[in-house]
Order: structure tokens, then C-alpha cells, then sequence
């Protein structure tokens, strides 16, 4: 009988061309799921955590995500801050009624989608309109709401 280090390394060399370095292969062999059915293991997926709250938080998001991270979850994050201009670089040229603004939330209804789960940065109670949207849409699709501060 075969040790699972030594199931490993057959695996290894079974899903990888070894005698090219690594930067140049191009085939690999056994997919990931040949390797979970072959060796009856389940592969570790990590739950994913969609951040949803006001831009105005840079702070309190780049923490949650932080957290989040060293945690072991996958989090999904705003990418464009524009209330925080004045600090981070954020903001030039995106009003809050302008096609890009209308475009980044519906992309985050998109992540929403991808989430597991959504965590949503009330800091101090504050739910913004964006905010609301998302988490009107976060519930019609069922996904689990937690909060950073309780819900007043």
C-alpha cells in the first residue's frame, strides 16, 4: 500500500510535464478533478465574503479584508473608492448619478453573486443608498447578511 506523500508525487508527475521548466509547461495531464476523484479527496474550497458599505470607510474595508484574508476566506471588495479622493487618489471624475457609478453597482451585484455570504460595513449605523440597493438585491438571491456594528 502506497503512502499519500507517495500518491502525491505519482499525482505530480502524472498532472505535470516535468521535464520542462515550469514557466514553459504547457500540458498538464489529469485535471483537478481527475486528482480529487483519483486519490478520494476533497479539495479545501474557501468561502467567499462579498464587503458591501459605503466608499467613505476605505479604512474599515481595507481591515475587513484583512481580517478576512488571514482568516482563510476569499473576499470580494470594491475596487474604486470615490468618497476617499482626498486621501487615497480615489474619486476624480465619478459623480454619483454618472454612468460609471451605475456601472461599478451593478458589477457588485455581480460579486454578490459570486459570495457565499455578504458582510456589510455599517460603520456608526451608516447604510447609504448603493448600499441599500446591494443588500435588497443580496436578499432577493438568499445570501446570508452579517453586519460589522448591530443593526440599530
Amino acid at each position: 500500500m502506497t503512502t499519500t506523500a507517495e500518491r502525491i508525487a505519482h499525482f505530480w508527475s502524472e498532472w505535470t510535464d516535468d521535464a520542462a521548466p515550469l514557466h514553459e509547461r504547457t500540458s498538464y495531464r489529469m485535471a483537478a478533478d481527475d486528482f480529487v476523484k483519483k486519490f478520494r479527496v476533497t479539495p479545501h474550497v474557501p468561502e467567499v465574503v462579498v464587503l458591501c458599505g459605503s466608499t467613505r470607510f476605505y479604512d474599515e474595508f481595507q481591515q475587513a479584508n484583512y481580517e478576512l484574508t488571514m482568516a482563510g476566506k476569499i473576499v470580494l471588495s470594491v475596487g474604486f473608492y470615490p468618497h476617499a479622493k482626498a486621501l487615497h487618489g480615489h474619486g476624480e471624475g465619478v459623480g454619483h448619478d454618472s454612468i460609471e457609478k451605475v456601472a461599478l453597482d451593478e458589477l457588485h451585484k455581480r460579486k454578490i453573486d459570486l459570495a457565499d455570504r455578504v458582510l456589510v460595513l455599517n460603520v456608526g449605523g451608516y447604510i447609504g443608498d448603493s448600499t441599500r440597493s446591494e443588500l435588497a438585491y443580496a436578499e432577493s438571491v438568499d445570501k446570508p447578511i452579517d453586519w460589522l456594528e448591530a443593526q440599530q
